[in-house]
């Protein structure tokens, strides 16, 4: 599903913010990507997604490869790939209904399939009661739900979560990976990149600990790997 072939950034100053990775990640698989700031976490997760271009090295997606791949594809190429951030990135103004439904409305989804569809997701996500709330009504954990759920609604291949519970109380942050492991047993590719040591070695996955760009360990169904 994923794969990077000896993949490298670099920015103007300064070394590589990855430098030269390959990784392969099989579809349906559960990675925890591990490491301290600037380890080159993110730039992976912006690569995937094609908001940054490699310096070197090959990508592919899907069968897809990323580094060819022209301007106008791109849009259709992240409708397959649901995100999840730290921050929510919830719409203020939309109720959890409506921000979920805005994810469909993007693709141009039916509006039949937009009103079966959501409340089906807000369901799977446990807000089914509350998709009338606004964001500001709900907690950290809730939040959360509503961005899952907006970002599982299009049914993606591929889940990439960038410091999902970063924001979140022990007790949220594990029910938020809980719902994200769900997902993954569905048949989703998922990614999740955290500090959260608690968490990765509870759920007893596949641990990839970066380190100055690189990779330096990968460990099938393993704890926390220590720096």
């Amino acid at each position: 599903m994923i794969d990077l072939d000896r993949v490298s950034k670099q920015y103007e100053k300064g070394q590589p913010a990855v430098d030269e990775i390959s990784l392969h990640v099989d579809q349906g698989e559960f990675v925890f990507v591990v490491g301290d700031s600037g380890s080159g976490k993110s730039t992976m997760i912006r690569l995937l997604l094609k908001e940054l271009e490699p310096t070197s090295g090959i990508i592919t997606v899907g069968g897809r490869v990323l580094n060819t791949m022209r301007r106008r594809q791109i849009p259709k190429y992240r409708r397959g790939i649901g995100v999840v951030f730290q921050d929510f990135r919830l719409l203020e103004e939309m109720n959890v209904y409506e921000n979920v439904a805005f994810a469909m409305h993007a693709v141009e989804a039916p509006g039949r399939l937009i009103k079966k569809r959501v409340p089906q997701v807000l369901h799977e996500v446990g807000l089914a009661e509350k998709y009338k709330s606004l964001p500001r009504e709900l907690s950290g954990g809730e939040q959360q739900r509503v961005a899952i759920a907006r970002a599982i609604v299009n049914q993606p291949k591929i889940l990439l979560a960038d410091e999902p519970t970063g924001n979140l109380d022990p007790h949220n942050a594990f029910e938020i990976m809980k719902l994200i492991d769900e997902i993954n047993h569905q048949g989703t590719t998922v990614l999740v990149v955290t500090h959260n040591k608690e968490l990765v070695d509870q759920f007893k996955k596949r641990v990839i600990m970066m380190r100055r760009g690189t990779i330096a360990r990968d460990v099938e169904e393993g704890g926390y790997i220590e720096a």
